[in-house]
């Protein structure tokens, strides 16, 4: 759950990456600042609750930028979205792979180019807090879902987060052995056995990077593992662990979610019921076909729409109070 938390992540730099719609100049974006803004209070709003969309869904975007000092940029070789019934707890995670080209747009259109240079190229275009908000758009038309909130976390964050809520257990049915992975400039190669490992932030960032051992979509699968257990982790300490949460998101993470409900998203999250969790990754062949050639794939969006309807469907509106009965006459 630490992934939801609120503030910008460190400087990126907007790339001009080519527009999904028409070639424009890229504009420069505001950096974020690095004084964190003052925190909350965590008392609970009197507001109505805002939280879920009008399909009565929790429903948020979630993003991994690939920003490091060295590696300028923001590309989101994460992208998944994250629904919650709050009322049942049904839970259903879906990711799209970092490869899919020709991503369906709002007009029709599609973006030509990997998906994960979509975002990169929307802050190019319109600025960055523009291309969250353009993002959910985009992927929420494209799957057909309301897609309520987005967030934006890079490889510190990750860490930090993690290691906020002292590491997070995952379990695996095989083991991941990538023997070409860079841990630093001297040690290569990763290890993570079968059955249950306990990832620190560091551990729990190679958890989520690693790939040339297998492929990009047992990655996807990895990243959907790290975030049920940082969400079940939150679950287990329980709602006092939100205000450290918050204070390390608000230096590492963006996002439109709002700083004063970070209660009522904490409850949300409480309820979702992961051990019936709904996920796939949208990869080849059910769900895509190849381009022939290449490692990218292009989505079969007709199959993908149907499960989504399937696992994200509108939540019922609670039934009116019956009438009272008249009274007796006379």
């Amino acid at each position: 759950m630490g992934v939801l938390l609120v503030g910008p992540p460190t400087d990126d730099t907007a790339a001009s990456s080519p527009s999904p719609t028409t070639t424009a100049t890229p504009r420069p974006s505001p950096s974020p600042s690095r004084t964190p803004e003052p925190l909350p209070s965590l008392e609970p709003s009197p507001e109505p609750d805002v939280l879920v969309g009008e399909d009565g869904r929790f429903t948020i975007l979630l993003l991994g930028s690939d920003y490091r000092p060295s590696h300028p940029g923001n590309r989101t070789d994460v992208v998944m979205v994250v629904s919650i019934d709050p009322t049942s707890g049904q839970t259903a995670v879906v990711s799209i792979p970092r490869d899919t080209v020709r991503f369906p747009l709002p007009d029709g259109g599609v973006y030509g180019p990997k998906v994960n240079g979509l975002y990169q190229s929307l802050i190019a275009r319109e600025g960055r807090a523009e291309a969250g908000a353009e993002m959910k758009r985009i992927v929420g038309s494209a799957l057909g879902v309301e897609v309520d909130w987005y967030a934006v976390v890079g490889f510190e964050g990750v860490r930090q987060l993690v290691d906020a809520v002292g590491g997070v257990d995952v379990t695996l049915a095989r083991a991941v052995d990538d023997p070409y992975y860079w841990v630093t400039s001297k040690q290569r190669g990763v290890y993570f056995p079968a059955g249950k490992n306990h990832l620190d932030g560091e551990r729990a960032l190679i958890f989520a990077r690693t790939r040339k051992g297998d492929n990009d979509y047992e990655r996807a699968r990895r990243q959907q593992l790290l975030v049920a257990a940082a969400v079940a982790k939150v679950k287990a300490q329980g709602v006092a662990i939100v205000p450290e949460l918050l204070r390390i998101g608000s230096q590492w993470v963006r996002t439109d979610l709002p700083l004063d409900k970070l209660i009522g998203i904490y409850e949300i999250a409480d309820k979702a019921d992961l051990a019936t969790e709904q996920r796939t990754v949208f990869g080849p062949r059910r769900w895509a076909d190849g381009v022939p050639g290449t490692a990218s794939i292009v989505l079969k969006m007709g199959d993908i729409r149907k499960v989504i309807d399937d696992w994200m469907p509108p939540v019922p509106s609670p039934a009116p109070p019956p009438s009272p009965l008249p009274s007796p006459s006379g």
